[in-house]
């Protein structure tokens, strides 16, 4: 199957820009109105936005981050999971109903391209130094899809990988020299992670000793490969070492209060957390302990898009 380069036809009023005053960051006792009149592309030229998938109503909450308010919504998806961001504020949305991954401007509420997977696309992320996306994800043996750019920003269609362990893909991260590592399930169940090198052209399993029962967000943390357990109460995320083919735990972050926490977005200090189906909180990274803030979505996915 080929990748197809549409972008999706949503109706004119499902993408109007949403404001409210009755959702919005709980704090230390207080919600903060929705944000004064006024767009979420005018905020993203002053301030970071945070994109929480929202389970329940399938739409995509942004909020002004890290003070909070909701800035806007994006509608009109089928199933929007995971989410991620790369260096420019553009946001990538992972729609398990659609099998397509959508791009999203700073602030816009209309997606710029749609590109079609090959199965469920689990989880993505964009290469620092090419700005390829990769999805975690698909079907008939596939873990991983990787969409280049063009010279000219055309996107090809995407080259698939498989993994001679790895038969699910489920989240995926870049780090900040281009090698992408991907975690996943075994066909007995369990954890699996693979590297593909900046170059390479296939995957490699990584060992590792740490027990993960349900594999979490895979990302760049600016030292380590943090990676997630989502089968644990609390969920936690590790800090990983790579070195060949092996991976050396060096530290935990502890995410109290949450019951699974999936697809974290790791922010400088602060990782955020989504809930599966329950609110969103924000927690200090790599500190962990009780969070510092909640947002009250049901969330899944979370990333940031930094001011521009």
């Amino acid at each position: 199957m080929k990748s197809v380069r549409l972008l999706r036809r949503v109706p004119a009023s499902a993408l109007m820009v949403a404001l409210a005053g009755c959702a919005g960051l709980a704090s230390h006792g207080g919600v903060p109105p929705a944000m004064a009149p006024g767009t979420a592309a005018r905020e993203a030229a002053s301030q970071n936005l945070l994109y929480l998938t929202d389970v329940k109503t399938n739409t995509v909450a942004i909020y002004g981050y890290p003070k909070g308010g909701l800035v806007g919504k994006l509608t009109g998806l089928g199933k929007p999971r995971s989410e991620c961001a790369d260096a420019a504020g553009d946001v990538w949305i992972a729609d398990v109903e659609a099998l397509q991954i959508d791009e999203y401007k700073p602030g816009r509420t209309r997606p710029s391209i749609s590109l079609s997977t090959q199965g469920t696309p689990s989880g993505c992320s964009v290469s620092p130094i090419d700005g390829n996306i990769a999805v975690a994800g698909g079907s008939n043996g596939i873990v991983l899809s990787i969409f280049h750019r063009s010279l000219r920003k055309h996107w090809r269609d995407a080259k698939v990988f498989t993994d001679k362990t790895m038969v699910t893909g489920y989240f995926c991260g870049y780090d900040a020299q281009g090698n992408l590592f991907v975690d996943g399930l075994n066909s007995g169940g369990s954890f699996r992670l693979a590297e593909l090198a900046r170059g390479g052209k296939a995957l490699v399993d990584i060992a590792v000793s740490q027990t993960i029962k349900v594999p979490g967000q895979v990302q760049w943390d600016g030292t380590y490969v943090a990676i997630g357990d989502a089968g644990v109460i609390p969920s936690v995320v590790y800090q990983f070492s790579i070195s060949g083919s092996a991976a050396s735990k060096a530290g935990t972050t502890t995410l109290s209060g949450s019951k699974s926490v999936r697809q974290f977005w790791i922010d400088g200090n602060t990782i955020v957390g989504p809930d599966y189906g329950a609110d969103v909180g924000v927690w200090a990274y790599p500190a962990g302990g009780s969070p510092m803030k909640k947002f009250s979505v049901p969330g899944y996915g979370a990333t940031v898009s930094a001011a521009q």
